[in-house]
């Protein structure tokens, strides 16, 4: 018997419906694109016209003028910095929570899962003061501690609710071979988690590159150098009248973690959904 078709009359109605929502939310992204190549004068005149003639030096003083390209790298060290951490502690305090009978094992999963309710505002003035009794305010130390110790609950909660659904009968016959706790976990359970590996990186890597309001509190504006707050350092001077020169460089700090995402975006969603289907 052939499965049962869905009422012809919704279907088209939702669709349409998704198609225009996506329309909405590309929209601004098309008119960042379309407005980079244009002068001052065009964008004026008629932002959602076609350039008359593409313009590329808006891109190159995006590197010349505005002097992106080390705010990049340093953005870009700090995300691989901040994601090496979590992806090798999160896994490790999972696998303790999950796998080794601790008396306070259950306290410490509740106390980790009640940092997910903590807005950045309230620990705000506190973390702070906190940095600068330890001498490490307005530095890459402080930004990369504090992004460490926000993202730990909800990757120890991502990983934990993955390893839930992997058999102890795996790490039971390496036990028999011979591996210690050590060795069983990064040989045998470890290269299980990738799906949720592979999410954290793409999650906390889009994080971290886009901050802008937590990089600014801590780092301040002239201690340290990341993307979005060096673009915001050229807005503010410029008083926003070069809106050719903010597109193109919108334009150009979003291509890396768009680029990311598209090439991950499957393994992204098998990872947040892993723990709740098998």
């Amino acid at each position: 018997m052939s499965a049962p078709r869905p009422p012809r009359g919704r279907l088209p109605f939702l669709e349409i419906a998704m198609l225009l929502a996506g329309l909405l939310f590309v929209s601004p992204s098309f008119l960042a694109v379309l407005n980079s190549f244009k002068t001052l004068p065009e964008i004026i005149q008629s932002p959602l016209t076609l350039p008359a003639r593409p313009r590329l030096d808006n891109y190159a003083y995006v590197f010349t003028g505005v002097k992106l390209a080390r705010p990049m790298l340093n953005s870009a060290l700090m995300c691989v910095a901040v994601i090496g951490c979590l992806v090798t502690i999160a896994p490790m305090c999972a696998y303790s929570l999950m796998r080794r009978r601790m008396a306070s094992g259950r306290l410490l999963r509740v106390l980790f899962l009640a940092g997910l309710t903590v807005p950045f505002q309230v620990i705000m003035v506190p973390l702070l003061q906190q940095f600068r009794l330890l001498g490490i305010q307005y530095t890459y130390l402080a930004l990369l501690l504090h992004h460490v110790s926000w993202g730990l609950p909800l990757c120890i909660f991502i990983y934990s609710g993955f390893m839930a659904t992997i058999p102890r009968e795996l790490e039971e016959a390496a036990a028999i071979d011979g591996c210690g706790p050590v060795a069983t976990f990064w040989r045998v359970v470890f290269p299980l988690l990738t799906p949720c590996t592979l999410s954290i990186i793409i999650f906390w890597g889009l994080w971290i590159w886009n901050d802008f309001m937590q990089a600014f509190i801590i780092m301040g504006t002239n201690k340290g150098q990341l993307v979005f707050v060096q673009l915001w350092r050229f807005l503010s001077d410029q008083y926003v009248q070069n809106w050719n020169i903010i597109f193109a460089g919108v334009v150009v700090l979003s291509a890396p973690v768009t680029l990311l995402y598209v090439a991950m975006q499957r393994h992204f969603i098998k990872g947040i959904t892993a723990g709740a289907i098998k």
